[in-house]
């Protein structure tokens, strides 16, 4: 296994940007709602470039035990103007400081990656905003590539 290397000072930018915004969803319903917004793109033929972009903004802890989280769902697309009816669209999305960590291995081990820059912040007493931003880089049934940004909060 490769050593996961952390990195200060990271900057993403997306352009032309389609998002699918999920308020409140239940963890057990995030799959199938990925599915659903990736046979979206399909029906709707949309000419999308890059990879897959999920974002997560907060996790809420309801009385009755649920847990729900506010999650995006977003891609880059050439022709993005013409489907803001159907998605929130963006011309231009960006996180301009933000620590960084390239995750490779089994899809069931990515709470490793995401525990270490929990721990970087927590070591290099740093303050997040709260949100996580995966690029599903590449993706099979035993392995993944998955570039994580988590945004550094400006004090």
């Amino acid at each position: 296994m490769t050593k996961m290397e952390v990195k200060e000072n990271k900057k993403l930018v997306l352009k032309q940007v389609l998002i699918k915004q999920l308020k409140n969803i239940q963890l057990d319903q995030i799959d199938e709602e990925v599915t659903k917004f990736t046979n979206q793109m399909q029906l709707l033929k949309v000419q999308t470039f890059g990879p897959l972009i999920t974002k997560t903004s907060g996790t809420n802890f309801h009385e009755d035990g649920k847990i729900t989280m506010d999650y995006e769902l977003m891609v880059q697309a050439h022709d993005y103007k013409q489907y803001k009816k159907t998605f929130h669209t963006s011309e231009r999305f960006e996180c301009s400081n933000c620590v960084y960590l390239r995750y490779e291995g089994a899809p069931e081990n990515i709470h490793y990656a995401t525990s270490k820059l929990d721990l970087y912040f927590f070591e290099n007493e740093l303050a997040s905003d709260g949100s996580t931003i995966n690029v599903h880089v590449s993706e099979s049934t035993d392995r993944i590539v998955v570039d994580i940004f988590k945004p550094v909060l400006e004090l």
